[in-house]
C-alpha cells in the first residue's frame, strides 16, 4: 500500500520579519548618506568663509597699494572715519578710513567677531627693490564658527615705485 506523502507549500513572497529587517538596513543606509550630506554642507561654509577671507584681504592690498605714501600707517592705523566725500585726505587719514570700512565689510561676512593683524615690514635691502624701500606685509584674519578657531595668512612684497 502507497501512502501519500504530504506536499510541502512553497513560499511566496516576504515575511513581515525579513520585510523589517530590510527596512531596517535601509534607513542605516539612509543615515549615513544624510551624514554624509551634513558634512558636505559644513565643509561648503567653510570654504565660503575662506573664499571671502581671501577676497577681502585682496581689497584691503588693493587699498594699500593704492595709498603707497601711507602704508606704514596701515599697520599701526586707529580704524577711524577720517574721509568723507569731497574732502582732501592726507595718507594716514586714508589709512585709517580703509581700515574701517574694510574691518566692517569683515565684520558683516564673517561669523564671530574677526580679528585682523597686519604687519608692514621694511625692506632697505637695494637688490630687492633698486629705487627705494620695499615693505612686505602681513596680513592675518582669523574668525571662529561652530567650535573651531579659522586663519587666513598673506604676505606680500610691495615696492614703492
Amino acid at each position: 500500500m502507497k501512502t501519500k506523502l504530504p506536499i510541502k507549500k512553497t513560499q511566496k513572497g516576504f515575511t513581515l520579519l525579513e520585510s523589517l529587517m530590510a527596512l531596517f538596513v535601509l534607513s542605516i543606509g539612509m543615515l549615513g548618506v544624510a551624514g554624509m550630506q551634513i558634512q558636505s554642507m559644513q565643509a561648503g561654509n567653510v570654504a565660503k568663509q575662506r573664499m571671502l577671507a581671501v577676497t577681502y584681504n585682496e581689497e584691503l592690498l588693493e587699498r594699500i597699494r593704492s595709498n603707497p605714501a601711507g602704508i606704514r600707517f596701515y599697520a599701526n592705523a586707529a580704524a577711524s572715519r577720517g574721509c568723507s566725500s569731497g574732502t582732501v585726505c592726507n595718507a594716514q587719514e586714508m589709512a585709517e578710513d580703509d581700515l574701517l570700512i574694510w574691518q566692517d565689510n569683515i565684520d558683516n561676512v564673517l561669523p564671530g567677531t574677526p580679528t585682523v593683524a597686519i604687519e608692514v615690514l621694511e625692506i632697505p635691502d637695494i637688490t630687492v627693490d633698486p629705487e627705494g624701500t620695499g615693505r612686505i606685509i602681513n596680513i592675518e584674519i582669523s574668525w571662529y564658527d561652530r567650535g573651531d578657531t579659522y586663519v587666513f595668512n598673506s604676505s606680500v612684497l610691495v615696492n614703492n615705485k
